[in-house]
């Protein structure tokens, strides 16, 4: 889950360096690796790097989910995140500081989620904290799909509720999902590689094509972003999502 600036421990594992461990790669020339970063605080850094000629997008998928697709509702509403609203490369904050826009993944057959999407320039590296891991329970299975945009604009967007009493038991927290359920959100979409596969963890999260009637359009407020991984100084936090499915 994403924890706020200063909430990491501090030891002398912020220094540790271990030997990283290769993500696959399909339909992308994006690649990626993971590494302990506090080992005793089950933190990761996953390692991006750009190694084609083009600006790539891609989305990561580990420990059978999409990155992104657990809590994004609290996230939003926390300024912890924001929607992606154009293909911009992700801007390198500092990797305690560094986290990526949420914008639609769609697998077709009008099955859609909602999850991270990590756009590299060509050469480019870049790198993003991950915790809810153990020497026992590593990441594992990771794969980077490539993605290509369809379309950005106004989509009518719901939430299970469930995700928001999940972060709450899981945190001991009591924080809230977007304030109106369903929104109107703009946002953009991707399709992903054929060969990814489709998982939601949230059966009642929707999205539609389409404003949603009656509701207001959700804005962001201080802690929003003029381009995806641009977020304001107030935000200055690690993304850490807890795995516990």
């Amino acid at each position: 889950m994403v924890i706020k600036s200063g909430s990491l421990v501090p030891s002398p594992e912020a220094l540790e360096i271990s030997v990283g461990n290769t993500v696959d790669s399909i339909s992308t020339g994006v690649s990626a690796a993971w590494e302990w970063y506090k080992r005793s605080q089950g933190i990761v850094s996953w390692n991006f790097s750009n190694d084609s000629y083009f600006q790539e997008t891609v989305v990561l998928y580990r420990n059978g989910y999409y990155f992104g697709n657990a809590f994004w509702p609290v996230y939003v509403e926390s300024g912890l995140t924001s929607w992606a609203t154009k293909i911009s490369p992700l801007i390198d904050r500092g990797i305690e500081r560094n986290t990526a826009p949420i914008g639609i993944v769609d697998f077709g057959d009008g099955k859609k989620i909602i999850a991270f999407i990590f756009t590299l320039s060509p050469g480019q590296e870049w790198s993003m904290l991950e915790g809810g891991f153990s020497p026992m329970s590593p990441p594992a299975n990771a794969v980077l799909y490539g993605t290509t945009l369809e379309k950005s604009g106004q989509f009518c967007i719901g939430y299970d509720r469930k995700q928001v009493a999940d972060y709450d038991s899981q945190t001991g927290d009591s924080l809230k999902g977007m304030s109106q359920n369903p929104s109107n959100v703009s946002t953009l979409e991707v399709s992903i590689s054929t060969f990814a596969r489709y998982v939601q963890l949230f059966a009642k999260d929707t999205v539609l094509e389409s404003a949603c009637p009656e509701n207001p359009t959700y804005i962001q407020e201080a802690a929003g972003v003029n381009a995806p991984g641009d977020l304001e100084e107030i935000i200055g936090n690690v993304v850490r999502i807890i795995r516990n499915f």
